[in-house]
């Protein structure tokens, strides 16, 4: 593996125990306010461990504690514990990957992760964010750097050393190897066609609220066409 270590951990604390349990304390806390029957739940002690045993928690524990250990060097022990976590949960993040506290692997399986992330990111079944070398032993800094509050749905595939911006949502089964403003969706030539149809019935409608909200989501619209 590289030895190459990306700033944003030592920002992070990644490289301390203490920044390790901060974002882990940061990934239930977003998992116990996922659906109204978490909410209900409450954030206590036993809410916690029963959160700790979902293979969604347990996959992150594991990389957060392989990506320790890759900061401070123990990189045979990162390597293990990435390897365990891609057998147990078959999740391949890598070690040397940054990702910010509150993450969320609504279905883990199958997800492939080797780049930078802010915090609140979610990856869904499927998701691959990658370089585009077919090998995973390089710098992370030939994968993606993915802003906060980032989406990738299932299928979806964001390739390269690009960047998405805060608060962007990528639609399942889309390619993305090109830069993404903040705010934005991203779907498929197919979906987007249907959104702007939605949005000329919408204004050919006697509802102003239907229409705004088409007009809304055919502005930010504006990718999702894999490029040639």
């Amino acid at each position: 593996m590289t030895n190459a270590v990306p700033e944003e951990c030592f920002a992070r604390g990644h490289n301390k125990l203490g920044g390790v349990w901060s974002n882990l304390s940061q990934d239930v806390a977003r998992y116990l306010t996922k659906s109204p029957a978490n909410i209900a739940q409450g954030d206590n002690f036993k809410a916690r461990l029963s959160a700790f045993l979902t293979p969604e928690l347990l996959c992150l524990l594991l990389y957060r504690f392989s990506h320790y250990f890759y900061v401070t060097r123990w990189r045979r022990v990162a390597a293990a514990l990435a390897r365990l976590n891609s057998l147990v949960h078959r999740v391949t993040i890598t070690p040397q990957s940054c990702i910010g506290g509150g993450c969320r692997l609504p279905h883990p399986a199958n997800v492939t992760f080797h780049g930078r992330a802010g915090s609140g990111l979610t990856l869904y079944s499927l998701a691959i964010c990658c370089p585009k070398e077919p090998v995973l032993d390089i710098p992370v800094a030939m994968g993606p750097n993915l802003g906060e509050r980032v989406t990738v749905g299932a299928h979806a595939v964001v390739m390269g050393p690009i960047h998405l911006g805060d608060d962007t949502k990528v639609a399942f089964t889309v390619w993305v190897d090109h830069d993404v403003p903040a705010r934005s969706l991203v779907v498929s030539a197919a979906l987007r066609q249907t959104m702007r149809s939605q949005v000329a019935d919408a204004q050919s409608s006697a509802c102003p609220y239907a229409t705004a909200v088409c007009e809304t989501n055919e502005e930010t619209a504006t990718f999702g066409q894999k490029q040639e």
